[in-house]
């Protein structure tokens, strides 16, 4: 599989330079206003063509017994319900309470086809049921604040490349080869994109990407998960700089009394950014993933038990720095 590598990459470029086209012609764009961090009109959906075709890829290798049926169910399934929200979103708007209903309903698809969600501290029967219901919410509460979280230029195609590449080892080094190459296809589909995002962006992921890339991780995590219990913590390390700034913020607003569902600047990334600019940015989530949180998660991965610690030590220290960030004036 992963030959397919390179050639999803110039494929995924191809197809978001084509994507741009259509959108600058058809409106579907981006225009600036008070609560935006780019100053000039973009054009917005392009996540749709990497979301395409990862499925098309993930469909085609389910079809030829590569992966198996019920992960490639899961993925195929639950990812075209998020990818077609999202760009119907894009293109038109939806009300909150349809989104909702669909991200749920592609949650449990993915949890039914994917899972069962492993019983991480208890194997009983309630506590079973319970770990289903919460990684449904997981998902779903995945989905949006990866939404959340692609606020500036390169910032969530960052984020899904090099979490997809070190999660990919992190599965091979755990002899789980199949899930670890279809992380590195996810990865060479969003890197073609990313060409096009880079800051200053041509073209924006829009809910049709970034919706997409939480449930994709969030399905990959469930799967890994299930192949391998000991990359559960591993995998969540992984992903906790966007978990905990999204999550973080939104209990900040929450008990401050704002509406936290809509649009708004105060996520921590986004006070840098006006600061800092968005190269510097979404080079620092790099440089994070890579030097700090892929380091963490391999310790977790070959020492079990440190797995919680770890991942509460790195949620305590990046909540601290979202609070500090966030209580001051940008």
């Amino acid at each position: 599989m992963i030959v397919l590598a390179p050639v999803l990459l110039a494929l995924s470029y191809a197809v978001t330079g084509w994507i741009r086209r259509y959108c600058l012609a058809r409106g579907i764009v981006d225009i600036p206003n008070q609560r935006s961090s780019h100053s000039r009109i973009v054009a917005r959906g392009g996540g749709v063509g990497f979301s395409g075709l990862f499925l098309l890829v993930i469909l085609g290798l389910g079809i030829a017994g590569v992966v198996p049926g019920r992960a490639a169910t899961g993925l195929v399934g639950g990812g075209f319900v998020i990818a077609v929200t999202g760009w119907v979103d894009d293109r038109s708007g939806l009300t909150q309470v349809t989104r909702i209903i669909l991200h749920l309903a592609a949650a449990a698809w993915a949890v039914a086809w994917i899972g069962p969600v492993p019983a991480i501290f208890s194997g009983s029967t309630m506590w079973l049921w319970l770990t289903q219901v919460a990684g449904v919410i997981a998902f779903a509460w995945m989905i949006n604040l990866y939404n959340f979280m692609d606020g500036t230029d390169g910032i969530a195609g960052v984020e899904a490349v090099t979490v997809a590449l070190a999660s990919g080892f992190l599965c091979m080094m755990a002899g789980v080869a199949v899930t670890g190459q279809v992380y590195w296809i996810l990865a060479s589909a969003v890197a073609g994109f990313l060409l096009w995002n880079w800051p200053p962006a041509k073209i924006f992921m829009g809910d049709a990407g970034s919706g997409f890339l939480g449930f994709a991780f969030a399905a990959m995590v469930l799967w890994a998960s299930v192949e391998n219990i000991h990359l559960f913590w591993p995998c969540v390390i992984l992903l906790s700089l966007f978990v905990v700034d999204a999550t973080t913020t939104l209990l900040r607003r929450m008990l401050k009394g704002e509406r936290w569902y809509e649009p708004h600047k105060s996520h921590a990334y986004q006070k840098i950014a006006r600061r800092k600019g968005h190269v510097p940015v979404a080079l620092g989530v790099a440089a994070i993933n890579i030097a700090v949180l892929a380091p963490l998660a391999w310790l977790a991965w070959l020492y079990p038990r440190s797995g919680l610690p770890l991942a509460l030590l790195v949620g305590c220290a990046f909540a601290g720095i979202a609070l500090a960030v966030g209580d001051r004036t940008a």
